[in-house]
């Protein structure tokens, strides 16, 4: 790199990095307010299990330094996802604990990781999480991948709630929400599903809406499909987005071509990455098929879209 290239480079970065903090205090995940009906009458016992490898343990990173804070002490990421699951657990109506043995999950990977380009650009977020239920027919994995951006006007403080509070309360529910999938198999009720509908349509509200489509996903319903496949195009992104990841949450498999369809067609990266997201959800022998195909394509990738995409299937196949 020539020393043009490097001075450019430094003073991009100091642009990125000018007034960010370099930690940030969070709020704690909320319960869900919507339970799941018809719980098991015997408690089922969980065990989280920290199968991170060492050199993956920093929990928020990325361009800028953002370390995580609960009442200005640094989050430890598998004790928060123990505490707020378990309260998740709790307003779902799932009857289960989570204890020192049991049912055992296995946390390969859970990250935030941010980036931005410029001083004039959108702070972002990747929260991920990659997980194994371990049955005896071997492990069943459980992936989460989820996008939020705000551009700070006046002071970073901005960037808290919509870059690092709601993801991570997103993260719980969905996380949550495919143990239900997998082990417990309950739902919201038709009424529950369908009084989230009407209030997505008649928001006019983003930011509460896009929330109100990830319920959707998270009902485990079918009546939730219709709707969801209808909010893929809409043009509001984080409600497109909610709806793209939806569709995998619910395990939809007949979602599954229109989830190709977004992976080959979207004008922006973020719809195809929750396309793979989606994909990988389905768990079937096509959908993990399709990622072993795309990261073939993507191999010897150098810009950074490609090698995010990569990052998203490697949630499912690593």
């Amino acid at each position: 790199m020539n020393i043009n290239k490097t001075l450019l480079l430094a003073a991009v970065l100091l642009g990125i990095q000018a007034c960010a903090p370099s930690a940030y205090n969070i709020d704690k995940p909320e319960p869900s307010t919507i339970s799941y009906a018809n719980p098991a009458e015997s408690q089922q016992s969980l065990h989280l299990i920290d199968n991170r490898p060492e050199l993956e343990k920093t929990f928020s990173y990325g361009v800028l330094k953002a370390e995580l804070l609960d009442n200005k002490t640094p989050v430890e990421p598998i004790a928060f996802l123990e505490q707020h699951t378990q309260a998740e657990l709790e307003a779902r109506n799932i009857n289960a604990l989570l204890a020192t043995q049991g049912q055992s999950i296995n946390i390969n990977k859970f990250v935030v990781r941010n980036h931005r380009t410029n001083a004039y650009t959108p702070f972002i977020t990747f929260t991920m999480l990659s997980a194994d239920i371990m049955s005896e027919t071997g492990p069943e994995r459980i992936a989460l991948f989820i996008k939020r951006g705000k551009t700070p006007v006046w002071s970073f403080d901005e960037i808290i709630e919509p870059t690092f509070n709601q993801p991570l309360d997103l993260a719980v529910k969905e996380f949550v929400a495919k143990l239900n999938n997998h082990l417990f198999h309950q739902a919201m009720t038709d009424q529950e599903v369908q009084n989230l509908i009407n209030r997505i349509k008649n928001s006019d509200d983003e930011n509460t809406a896009y929330q109100d489509v990830y319920q959707l996903g998270f009902s485990n319903n079918p009546l939730a499909l219709d709707a969801l496949l209808e909010l893929t195009n809409s043009d509001e992104e984080y409600i497109r987005l909610a709806a793209i990841s939806g569709l995998g949450t619910l395990k939809a498999e007949s979602s599954l071509e229109r989830l190709k369809e977004i992976y080959a067609t979207a004008d922006i990266w973020q719809d195809k990455a929750m396309a793979l997201k989606s994909i990988g959800d389905l768990g079937t022998d096509e959908a993990r098929n399709f990622l072993m195909v795309a990261s073939n394509e993507l191999q010897n990738a150098d810009d950074k879209e490609r090698l995010w995409s990569q990052e998203v299937i490697d949630l499912y196949l690593k």
